[in-house]
């Protein structure tokens, strides 16, 4: 019983943090099951021994490594549009993106996912991948492009141990296209970049009639601990060579990615039974991962 109410007060401590770290949040219901809130322990140690700031945007001063990127933006920038105009900026397979590629809203082409095997990324962006060879700290990197008329929703990414390094290459160049972090909104522009704390609650939007095309990156945060970084680096090592994939071979797909028509069948599941009863669904949904818990750590 006692470990029953431990996770229950640990559990509703994670939705007041989520809750009080975020000007803009989802609805409480919302939050009560969203990936986020099950995350924070896992989190916060990466939050506790940051050397970055645990501020949403981060000033490009904090990482001067990626200055390279930013002076070479217009190789990177043509190698990116050579690939758009041979329709290799894709919709792809990768799980935890999948909601991002619904209704052809969103697509890409990786470059770079820890040491998982993209032969594709030399072949047809070598600048690019010679530009991000030099930066061992860069362990996610790919093309993205939202199309015209299309938004990311709201959502927090689940981890942590990394953040969010962007450059524009080809955007609107206006107030049409933006990035919204905690409810600061940031006009994309070709050749600037950004650098935030994607565990923050925020989207992405694009209102014009133009492709926003950049080149969006995951970096390790710093952390006072090594020990505890490489934890990290082996962790997002593990979980994204799950769900690798491969931009021309479709064949190539990491096990996670192989379970995919199941993974969908059963979303589907969940999302009519929150149609039928959503009081009933956030309830259910509560008390199994309690059980869960409790079935773990008893």
């Amino acid at each position: 019983m006692y470990t029953l109410l431990t996770l229950i007060i640990i559990y509703l401590s994670c939705v007041v943090f989520i809750r009080l770290r975020n000007r803009e949040k989802f609805p409480l219901m919302r939050q009560l099951n969203d990936f986020s809130t099950i995350m924070v322990p896992f989190n916060i140690p990466a939050y506790l021994l940051s050397k970055a700031p645990l501020t949403h945007f981060i000033e490009p001063d904090q990482f001067p490594e990626l200055k390279i990127l930013d002076d070479n933006w217009e190789d990177i920038r043509n190698e990116a549009l050579v690939l758009y105009e041979r329709g290799l900026i894709t919709i792809k397979d990768d799980l935890p993106a999948s909601s991002f590629y619904k209704d052809n809203r969103w697509t890409s082409f990786y470059l770079k996912s820890y040491d998982n095997d993209i032969p594709s990324a030399y072949e047809m962006a070598p600048k690019t991948m010679a530009l991000i060879d030099q930066l061992p700290s860069m362990n996610m990197a790919l093309f993205a492009c939202l199309n015209p008329g299309k938004k990311i929703n709201d959502h927090h990414d689940p981890f942590a141990f990394t953040l969010r390094y962007s450059l524009g290459l080809s955007t609107p160049n206006s107030n049409q296209s933006g990035l919204v972090v905690n409810g600061d909104d940031y006009h994309w522009e070709d050749g600037k970049s950004i650098i935030f704390d994607e565990t923050y609650f925020h989207c992405a939007y694009n209102n014009s009639d133009k492709p926003r095309i950049i080149l969006m990156t995951d970096i390790d945060r710093p952390l006072k601990f090594g020990l505890l970084q490489k934890f990290y680096y082996q962790f997002g090592r593990f979980f994204n060579g799950l769900f690798a994939v491969d931009n021309i071979d479709a064949s190539k797909l990491g096990i996670g990615n192989k379970f995919g028509f199941y993974l969908n069948k059963y979303k589907a599941l969940l999302k009519r039974f929150k149609h039928w009863n959503k009081p009933l669904y956030v309830t259910t949904k509560i008390i199994v991962l309690i059980l869960v818990l409790y079935f773990i750590f008893n």
